[in-house]
């Protein structure tokens, strides 16, 4: 039982050795500062992933500044009364070798941490994934090759409709024209007489006018019936 307590105790300190040595690196502050009074540690500590096995190496002047590693309160209240731990050389090196835990760092110099000379390290389980290590690439897929389609015939042209001869236009048929009518002759009337006219008599006398009611029908008889009337009226117009 106890053996195998001490190759449990062995393993284990094997592995931290081995995580420490193969851990990530990291210059507090850098690239831009170091552990110093202008620089933004809340910001910087916020653009890194911290994982058990990494180390902190804080670089300043030792006449200028130290590094105390505090407690949480400590650190809120910048207290350096009671520090975890005190580095000094201006060069140092702090493991970070266990995950899920919080570290806490500020400036024992009084007013350097109020001044923004703190610094809370939030360190990941190693186990969680190494942001370096690269994922592995998928293998390719074979893609079948496709089968090579046929030409593509064109379609036969359709053959030619005959078309059924039209009937011929008949030209149009001209109305007959109406034969001219013949139109009777009419009877020439006889000369009528004037009326009026002088009769010669016997005596040498004109002859008397016929009244006008005498006249009509002399307009319409023959013209021997006029010459009867003539000789008539003369004889009257004689006696």
């Amino acid at each position: 039982m106890m053996a195998t307590r001490a190759l449990l105790i062995v393993a284990m300190a094997i592995a931290a050795v081995l995580g420490t040595s193969h851990g990530a690196s990291y210059t507090v502050g850098a690239p831009a500062g170091s552990w110093d009074l202008r620089t933004n540690y809340t910001s910087w500590a916020s653009g890194v992933t911290f994982r058990a096995g990494d180390q902190l190496v804080f670089k300043y002047s030792p006449a200028a500044h130290n590094v105390l590693e505090v407690s949480k309160a400590d650190h809120d209240s910048c207290s350096g009364s009671k520090p975890l731990a005190t580095f000094t050389t201006g060069d140092d090196t702090v493991p970070l070798p266990a995950g899920g835990v919080t570290r806490y760092f500020i400036c024992g110099v009084p007013g350097h941490c109020d001044a923004g000379m703190k610094l809370a390290v939030r360190v990941e389980a190693a186990g969680a994934g190494a942001p370096n290590a690269a994922a592995p690439s998928p293998a390719p897929v074979a893609m079948a090759p496709r089968a090579a389609r046929p030409p593509t015939t064109s379609a036969p042209s359709p053959a030619p409709v005959a078309m059924a001869p039209r009937r011929a236009v008949r030209p149009p048929t001209a109305a007959p024209t109406p034969a001219p009518v013949a139109m009777a002759p009419r009877a020439a009337r006889p000369p009528m007489a004037t009326p009026g006219a002088e009769v010669p008599g016997a005596s040498g006398m004109p002859a008397v006018p016929p009244p006008s009611s005498a006249a009509a029908p002399a307009s319409v008889g023959s013209p021997l019936v006029g010459l009867g009337l003539g000789a008539a009226v003369a004889l009257m117009a004689f006696y």
